[in-house]
């Protein structure tokens, strides 16, 4: 018991959410009924929904969220609404943690990763939601088939969040660098991007910035690759070690790596550049590509950070020729909202119809437009000239993923792969091979075993 609370430790829950899988937890499934009124279950005439999410303090996306509370509680008065969100990360883990450690859970919740799933799934922490999104068709039709299959448990059928906010991981591109190499437009596959890098260098441009001193640039760039090589379910498969990473499909992922920084595709230093030092490369016109996420787009439109502005794009990852099936699979990050699996009846319908009013098409077009928040959906009738320039392609970009995955290591549960994966990775920017990369990650793993 004690090796598979070990096993469950996840690093943005913290050592105390481990703990709680234990044997805390079944003690917890059974507290008493005054707990249980306190923590909002139904009672004869009135229902408690209690929320423990990130979503909170002063920002325009919280002001929405609580806007839509509002109409909630305006249309259900029989309901109280006890919201717990937290926005400093210790203190949403703490409470957490707690009510991980009770067995009783909020109703709506969430939890950062998709690693240890199976084990709430199992200790009947979390619910099955494919039933609401598939009767109500207008509604959980919406949803991109990506960010719903990110939350597919494997040996578990069904859907166990209900996804409210997501990011792209994109690469961003200076088109006038690009035309000025003969690059008439973003390469779509693997070969265009071996072939544009060539033609860049011969400019004079570093043809990709990256800055591997902040090793998520590096480790962002290794899981684009990796899902449009092997697919999201592969990063699946690692977690649950039904792959290695010395399996030859994944040593290839990380040889792809090494192919571009032998091909010369970053700054000969990428190995110490920050990430803000390569993004002001790519900003000042030095780099005609980056690879980042949705949340550096406002500064690729403001002409006093990048004065290139007007030429800056945005496109999705090449895919392999030799992998079609894959083409469509892309890195994002992704939030969602997670439902009690204590929940049932009437508590349970009121609870899943606030989320609906949370995730909907109507409540995607208000956090795109007026907060620039992106819901990931594919039926958002948004006002363009309302929404940054590059918010609107990036909700473009993400209306076809069929798989989407966020880091390799979040599927995995041991908390340590998140620093080994990446330092490995950057280690193949000064001397390290792939093969020398997939096993020193391999050892994290079987040390831990």
């Amino acid at each position: 018991m004690m090796a598979r609370q070990r096993h469950v430790k996840k690093k943005v829950i913290s050592m105390l959410l481990a703990a709680a899988l234990g044997a805390t937890m079944l003690a917890g499934c059974t507290s008493g009924s005054k707990e249980a009124a306190d923590k909002g279950k139904e009672t004869e005439d009135k229902v408690t929904i209690r929320i423990l999410t990130r979503i909170a303090g002063t920002s325009k996306q919280t002001q929405i969220y609580n806007e839509i509370l509002d109409e909630f509680k305006e249309a259900h008065p029989e309901v109280e609404i006890v919201d717990n969100s937290q926005s400093e990360e210790s203190a949403f883990n703490n409470l957490i943690a707690s009510d991980i450690a009770s067995g009783d859970m909020a109703n709506i919740f969430r939890i950062q990763g998709v690693a240890n799933l199976a084990d709430y799934i199992d200790n009947g922490l979390i619910k099955d939601v494919s039933d609401y999104l598939e009767k109500d068709q207008e509604w959980g039709g919406g949803f991109t088939e990506g960010a719903l299959n990110y939350f597919k448990v494997p040996g578990h059928d069904g859907v166990y969040a209900i996804p409210m906010e997501s990011g792209t991981i994109s690469f961003y591109y200076n088109k006038e660098l690009l035309s000025k190499a003969g690059i008439d437009k973003f390469p779509e596959t693997w070969n265009e991007l071996l072939d544009a890098v060539a033609k860049l260098k011969e400019t004079g441009v570093i043809p990709i910035a990256m800055g591997a001193q902040s090793t998520y640039m590096a480790g962002h760039l290794h899981d684009s690759i990796f899902y449009k090589w092997l697919g999201t379910d592969a990063a699946k498969e690692l977690g649950s070690r039904e792959m290695n990473w010395t399996d030859q499909g994944v040593v290839e992922t990380l040889q792809f790596v090494k192919d571009l920084i032998d091909a010369g595709a970053f700054d000969p230093n990428a190995a110490g550049l920050t990430d803000e030092m390569a993004l002001t490369q790519f900003r000042e016109g030095q780099a005609a590509m980056v690879l980042t996420g949705l949340w550096n787009s406002d500064s690729f439109l403001d002409e006093t950070l990048t004065p290139v502005s007007d030429q800056i794009e945005t496109a999705n990852f090449p895919y392999f020729e030799e992998k079609p099936e894959f083409k469509n699979e892309n890195m994002q990050t992704i939030g969602s909202y997670m439902v009690s699996g204590q929940l049932e009846g009437k508590e349970l319908d009121l609870t899943m119809e606030l989320i609906q009013m949370l995730t909907d098409k109507d409540a995607a077009k208000r956090f795109a437009e007026e907060a620039g928040v992106l819901i990931p959906r594919n039926d958002i009738d948004l006002d363009e000239t309302k929404v940054p320039r590059l918010l609107a392609d990036n909700i473009k970009l993400c209306e076809n993923n069929t798989g989407i995955g966020v880091d390799v290591f979040d599927f995995d549960p041991i908390p340590s792969m998140m620093d080994r994966t990446r330092n490995s990775i950057v280690s193949m920017f000064i001397n390290a091979s792939a093969e020398d990369a997939a096993k020193e990650i391999q050892a994290e793993v079987d040390a831990a075993q």
